[in-house]
């Protein structure tokens, strides 16, 4: 009776196994849920506990530091609405826009110290603060763009990348989603938005805020809250150049990005949002502006993407 049953015992323990070994491979194949944010926000835990997901399945911790010390954070896939229809009152949108893969990016403006370890010494005049933690800025589109690169050269070469992984500048949807951080608000810090929690012309606040600080130049980065995905400075500061070509109408979709220029005489490229010396009414986060390619503005910085999504520019 006994010799009957041990084999059975053991065939039964080898068909569990193969089933718990089964179920942990399913459970590893499942991608959490991206992020939905068209008619209700996500609550800063919900928010947090997603890019936590994300990070897991992409293999990368939540912050993610690269060879030259620079932090970049992980931000899920998702569906938003573009473009406030309360910011955007008499302008086309908002549109739906989906991204379907997640991506990290710097948690601060790219720093004065950062673009010298990258791109050598700066030899423009840094009068709006100086500093290796301020904010680099006077650097045009172009030269924006080949950092990325040599970025991801030197990532590359210190085995800091995984395969198929690139830096550049972001689209103008990745921009906005990743300011929004799960808010259907005018900014991510709510529908008000003082100069005490970002750097802006406080003479001039947003909206119905209450009048505050003017620093009249740029601050160090980091000086300023974050959002709920860790990201510093996405209202003031400086500027950011986007990879899109600026068009009047925000383009919606899967992954959108304007890489075709208008036909003006001189297209620009999109820049989000305000500065340190502009006025707070236009710092939300749907603000889109525009600036020539060659600018050099001591408002115009850069805040790089890591991606696999491979657009050309």
């Amino acid at each position: 009776m006994k010799i009957r049953q041990r084999p059975q015992l053991t065939v039964s323990v080898f068909a569990a196994m193969i089933l718990v070994a089964a179920a942990i491979h399913a459970d590893d194949s499942v991608k959490p849920e991206p992020a939905l944010m068209t008619k209700h926000p996500l609550t800063t835990e919900q928010a947090r506990a997603m890019q936590k997901a994300w990070a897991d399945q992409l293999g990368f911790e939540v912050a993610f530091e690269n060879s030259i010390g620079m932090q970049l954070r992980v931000i899920p896939p998702g569906t938003f609405r573009m473009s406030s229809p309360k910011a955007e009152a008499g302008r086309k949108g908002p549109v739906e826009v989906t991204l379907s893969q997640a991506f990290l990016i710097s948690q601060f403006e790219v720093t004065q110290g950062e673009w010298k370890r990258v791109m050598g010494p700066i030899e423009r005049k840094l009068n709006a603060g100086a500093g290796d933690r301020f904010p680099v800025y006077r650097v045009n589109h172009t030269e924006a763009s080949e950092f990325c690169r040599k970025l991801t050269q030197l990532d590359r070469e210190a085995g800091k990348l995984p395969d198929g992984y690139e830096y550049r500048l972001p689209t103008d949807a990745e921009w906005e989603f990743a300011c929004r951080a799960g808010t259907l608000t005018l900014t991510h810090f709510g529908d008000k938005m003082s100069s005490r929690v970002a750097n802006y012309d406080g003479n001039r606040p947003f909206r119905n805020s209450e009048k505050g600080p003017n620093l009249d130049r740029t601050a160090e980065v980091g000086s300023y809250p974050a959002n709920a995905w860790g990201l510093h400075n996405m209202h003031g500061n400086v500027s950011e150049w986007c990879m899109d070509w600026y068009h009047h109408k925000v383009k919606g979709g899967v992954d959108p990005v304007q890489l075709e220029p208008t036909d003006w005489k001189t297209p620009p490229m999109v820049v989000r949002p305000n500065s340190w010396g502009n006025n707070g009414g236009y710092g939300h986060s749907a603000s889109r502006y525009h600036a020539p390619p060659h600018a050099r503005s001591s408002h115009i910085g850069l805040r790089p993407v890591l991606t696999k999504l491979h657009l050309k520019e």
